[in-house]
């Protein structure tokens, strides 16, 4: 009797402790990330539509941005578990909550972190998946070195393409906590690539010796919308030339220059 009551009690253990890891067990196909994001420079925004237009890659631009910050489209394959007529609440809805970052630089760097994020995704409804759009802070001002310093890149490495591995986490209304399986991100790093020198913005006063000169009170000064200065969007040099010499002058601008 005393062998069965040990038996038992034994499988009782086990059976408990394979019910807390399963319930501990990442579900990659319940949360998802679909993409990044390409926002609209009319209204910077972004909405949770299947539809909307992603990024291939991201740029990031060292003259002019001191970070990253991506708005991801997350998706939610949870049951809906809500029913009116038996007076139950809807225990699926995932509120997300942060995001694991990871960073391999260019030359095999590399730094990990938990981001902040936002965002509530419904459940699916039949197979389509609830959607919800997050922003999360995939590169952080110390993983970009000291601008001040030359060739202290920082994690990232000189300019080239890096790596950003993302896994988005959360818990229900329920109390399930949740993550994602991993997304990888390519950003190319660059410095002054995102700088454009559009022919009617040079200066027509400028001493024919300088050749191009960007004037800031050209027509297109007003014209350019950016969502994050030095994150993916070009960069006329209108908009910069009252405060930045690579924008006056192309011939310092790095990245045209073998730099």
């Amino acid at each position: 009797m005393h062998t069965l009551r040990n038996t038992t009690a034994a499988g009782l253990f086990a059976l408990g402790a394979s019910l807390v890891s399963s319930a501990c067990v990442d579900n990659e196909s319940s949360l998802f990330v679909l993409g990044i994001f390409k926002l609209s420079s009319t209204q910077c925004l972004a909405e949770p539509d299947s539809n909307a237009v992603m990024l291939a890659q991201g740029v990031l631009d060292r003259q002019f941005a001191r970070g990253y910050r991506a708005a991801l489209l997350v998706g939610s394959h949870l049951t809906e578990r809500g029913s009116r007529e038996k007076l139950r609440t809807e225990t699926s809805r995932l509120q997300i909550e942060g995001a694991h970052i990871e960073i391999f630089g260019t030359t095999g760097g590399s730094t990990s972190f938990d981001s902040p994020a936002t965002g509530l995704a419904n459940p699916s409804s039949g197979t389509d998946p609830g959607l919800a759009a997050v922003f999360s802070q995939f590169i952080r001002p110390e993983d970009m070195g000291d601008p001040n310093t030359p060739d202290d890149y920082g994690v990232l490495g000189p300019p080239g393409q890096i790596i950003v591995r993302v896994k988005v986490f959360g818990t229900t209304l329920g109390g399930q906590e949740i993550e994602s399986g991993a997304y990888d991100f390519p950003i190319l790093v660059c410095d002054g690539c995102l700088l454009t020198y559009p022919p009617d913005a040079s200066d027509p006063d400028a001493p024919q010796a300088e050749g191009y000169r960007c004037s800031a009170d050209a027509d297109t000064a007003q014209e350019a919308t950016i969502c994050s200065l030095g994150q993916d969007d070009a960069i006329p040099c209108t908009y910069c030339a009252s405060y930045s010499d690579i924008c006056r002058n192309p011939n310092l601008n790095p990245s045209l220059n073998g730099n």
